[in-house]
């Protein structure tokens, strides 16, 4: 072996132990104490609150009105989709502080409990999504559903169609809410469209369409509104119809989301209250005849009680078929205060005495 070849060999095994001891320093994790909080640290909670602001602003806005649903709705999943990245964040920068020491606990604790709490809001309502009929739309006539009119200028493309969704609907809502039926009453067409105005007002709600019933044509009435959910602000259409049949008139009602797959029930309990209130406007507008009755008879006792023998009014009224009031009439009225006067029998000349 030449010395040039001696001189090789050892340079390789230096270079070689080199690399070996370079590649174990850079697996080998250092502690890192007092360094600054990492990149992922400082942003998952910026992030975060950043979510959770355009969160309340934009569901404050929604519920004044002055936000459009559909814009709305593609605020509400960048919210949810920047709430995912921030707890992806947050969980590499804990892991990071776990094993290094380095700071930023605090930061990502808060990212990581406010993107938790962001993404409660919809996993809570798809789950309470779950125990709820899968539908947007109900009437109580599921033949021939009352057709919005209103309600198809008011709907943009992207919402739900003012269609009957059709016999799948149907099945659902039979199964579901097997009370919502026709209310027919024993009026006319006209009265029967007053009672609903007077329980929508009762009701608090505001009409946006009012089409009396036309006699002369056959022509059913309608009725549209609005309603709001409480929270959030969401829309319903309302259409009600008024038919008039033989000496009586069916009135029909239809509630129907404007946007969402589920009402979770409240257009069902819209449609109750409704039905409810026109039928108590109805039950108040019917004359009770037996308590009238109760009330005449209770009258006369109380008149032949007042007008008795033995009552007041008629100790006060003088008899006049007495004998001795007869006799009194004709006699001159004694002076006021002297005791003859007051004392039947006695004669005027023996007190003068």
């Amino acid at each position: 072996m030449t010395p040039g070849m001696a001189t090789n060999n050892g340079t390789g095994v230096q270079r070689a132990a080199k690399r070996l001891r370079d590649r174990r320093r850079s697996s080998r994790i250092y502690y890192a104490g007092g360094q600054p909080p990492s990149f992922l640290a400082r942003w998952t909670s910026r992030l975060a609150i950043f979510a959770a602001i355009a969160a309340i602003v934009t569901a404050a806005l929604h519920r004044l009105h002055l936000l459009p649903t559909p814009v709305a709705m593609t605020i509400a999943a960048t919210v949810i989709a920047g709430a995912l990245l921030a707890l992806a964040m947050a969980t590499i920068a804990g892991l990071d502080i776990w094993v290094t020491g380095r700071q930023g606990a605090a930061r990502v604790l808060c990212g990581a409990v406010v993107a938790l709490a962001l993404l409660a809001v919809p996993a809570g309502t798809w789950l309470l999504s779950l125990s709820w009929p899968q539908i947007d739309d109900v009437s109580t006539d599921l033949v021939e559903p009352p057709d919005f009119t209103e309600a198809k200028e008011e709907r943009t493309p992207d919402a739900n169609s003012v269609e009957y969704p059709g016999e799948r609907f149907a099945d659902i809502q039979r199964a579901s809410y097997p009370d919502l039926k026709s209310l027919i009453l024993p009026r006319t067409a006209d009265d029967a469209y007053e009672l609903v105005l007077q329980a929508l007002v009762k009701l608090k709600y505001k009409t946006t369409l009012e089409l009396p019933p036309e006699s002369d044509e056959n022509s059913p009435g309608f009725i549209e509104l609005s309603d709001h959910s409480l929270i959030l602000g969401l829309v319903d259409d309302v259409v009600i119809r008024v038919l008039g049949e033989d000496q009586s008139a069916r009135i029909d009602i239809r509630s129907a989301s404007r946007y969402g797959q589920n009402d979770f029930g409240r257009n069902a309990e819209r449609v109750r209250a409704i039905l409810k209130e026109v039928a108590a406007r109805f039950e108040a507008s019917v004359p009770d005849v037996d308590n009238q009755q109760a009330v005449k008879q209770k009258s006369k006792l109380k008149a032949s009680k007042v007008r008795g023998p033995g009552s007041k009014a008629d100790r006060r009224r003088p008899d006049l078929s007495r004998s001795d009031i007869r006799r009194g009439l004709g006699r001159k009225a004694s002076p006021q205060g002297s005791y003859a006067g007051r004392v039947p029998g006695r004669s005027q000349e023996r007190f003068d005495e």
